[in-house]
């Protein structure tokens, strides 16, 4: 067989089993971690129609209606240094696989010289061009393997980053939702002071009137000096939430101090209430922990096609000739093809224990699936569980902030006019500034506990409400 026809068998045989070697089984859940899921939830692979369900990070924090949070989402989504650092790790993986595909195929060169030897004053001249190519396969299936557990790593390190940008996403919304409620704090704090001023005075008057005790007018005085030690704490805090934001957003502390002053931001009505079943098979770190496992099934593969031998195939051709004009004429032409079988002999030992690590491995990224899994389904009815907390409390909580605001108004002027002492003011003081931070610390807690579903989920959704709308 000319040595052309030859090369091109090859290359269609490598095509053929390149071919044949590009599905991969899917991960399957074993009985124990099919046990754990709830039946409010179903599980699969993340078909198109489930993915549909999604929503990017930018239009589910928009959903949210704060300019100033869609603001720092988009600007973590840009500059995020852990963002940055995932894409890093996908395009490194991509490369990986790359490089994996191109050991299925032959490789092939180029080459071409020319030489001019005097000797005894005479020279001769010679050229030559050659064209080679060499393949090898492995009757275990080594690349094939190889190329698979490569295709399910990039495939992780694409989920990892969707997974990155959850999580980098969530924890701007956490310290977002933080700032606010530190901010409410210091205008509550605020409040306090010209209260406690008011008492402290009022208590100043009636002390040199003799009508009190010298320690009414220093317990008023000392609750004043409180009310004001806590407003440089509040502003403290309001402080780490602000480098810790441009921390986040890699922002000039300036460009986040500059943000517009606001309330708490408040989530899409019912979006707890109306989660489509198949958004909990579309975590990323669950589907990656799958890749990880199916590569760890490949790379067992890999380990124990040492145990088959191996096909080497390399072949060349080429003209030789004494001028450059020559190259390519009848005659001229030089030609080889070698084959080459080979085997492991006398070193089981080494194979053994390079396929036991990979079943360790395989074993481990077995343990991580799981470990995920329960993960995943204890965040999310924790977040369910915060959402309808914080709900209960919400009525209750903006009551008992008007009764202790009236009860402190009511105190303060009984006190005036004799009829009741300073401790029933103080008293009541303290219980209108405990239900104001009550208050405000649950309408942070509801919105917090939106953010921890949404981290548990994966990502935002599109609510049930709204896709049978479109359907």
């Amino acid at each position: 067989m000319p040595v052309k026809k030859r090369l091109v068998l090859i290359t269609t045989i490598v095509s053929l089993i390149t071919l044949s070697g590009c599905a991969v089984s899917p991960v399957q859940l074993t009985d124990k971690q099919s046990e754990l899921i709830a039946e409010t939830w179903s599980y699969g692979e993340g078909t198109p129609q489930a993915k549909s369900l999604r929503l990017s990070p930018d239009l589910w924090w928009a959903a949210w209606n704060d300019q100033s949070l869609s603001f720092l989402v988009n600007a973590a989504l840009k500059n995020n240094t852990d963002i940055a650092q995932a894409q890093a790790n996908l395009r490194s993986a991509l490369a990986t696989l790359t490089s994996a595909t191109s050991q299925l195929f032959p490789t092939a060169t180029l080459s071409g010289d020319g030489s001019r030897n005097r000797r005894d004053h005479s020279s001769t001249d010679s050229f030559s061009a050659n064209a080679s190519t060499a393949w090898s396969f492995s009757f275990g299936g080594r690349d094939v393997s190889s190329r698979r557990a490569a295709q399910a790593s990039a495939h992780a390190s694409e989920l990892s980053l969707e997974d990155t940008k959850s999580a980098m996403t969530s924890e701007v919304a956490l310290t977002y939702v933080n700032l606010r409620l530190a901010q409410i704090r210091l205008d509550i704090a605020k409040q306090s002071v010209k209260s406690y001023e008011e008492a402290k005075n009022l208590t100043q008057w009636r002390y040199q009137a003799g009508l009190v005790s010298a320690t009414d007018y220093e317990q008023a005085k000392a609750q004043f000096e409180n009310a004001k030690a806590s407003i440089a704490t509040n502003m403290h805090n309001i402080l780490l939430y602000e480098t810790a934001l441009s921390r986040l957003t890699v922002l000039p502390l300036e460009t986040i101090q500059k943000l517009p002053s606001g309330s708490i931001p408040t989530p899409p009505s019912n979006i707890a209430v109306s989660i489509p079943a198949d958004v909990i098979s579309l975590r990323p770190d669950i589907l990656a922990a799958q890749e990880t496992v199916r590569a760890a099934m490949e790379n067992v593969r890999v380990a124990q096609a040492d145990y088959f031998p191996t096909l080497s195939l390399s072949g060349s051709i080429g003209t030789a000739a004494a001028t450059v004009g020559a190259l390519g004429a009848s005659g001229t032409g030089i030609g080889a093809l070698v084959g080459a079988l080979s085997m492991p002999f006398l070193n089981w030992g080494d194979v053994v224990a390079g396929t036991e690590t990979q079943k360790a491995n395989l074993d481990r990224a077995q343990a991580q699936y799981t470990q995920t899994l329960v993960e995943a389904l204890e965040e999310t009815e924790n977040a369910l569980s915060g959402i309808r907390s914080s709900a209960a409390k919400k009525m209750s909580l903006k009551t008992a902030t008007e009764s202790s605001q009236l009860a402190a108004q009511l105190a303060l002027q009984q006190y005036s006019s004799g009829l009741e002492d300073y401790q029933t003011v103080l008293t009541t003081q303290r219980s209108w500034l405990t239900a104001q931070d009550n208050e405000a610390s649950n309408q942070a807690d509801w919105a917090i506990a939106h953010i921890d579903l949404y981290r548990a989920l994966g990502g935002g959704w599109v609510p049930e409400e709204q896709k049978n709308e479109e359907k």
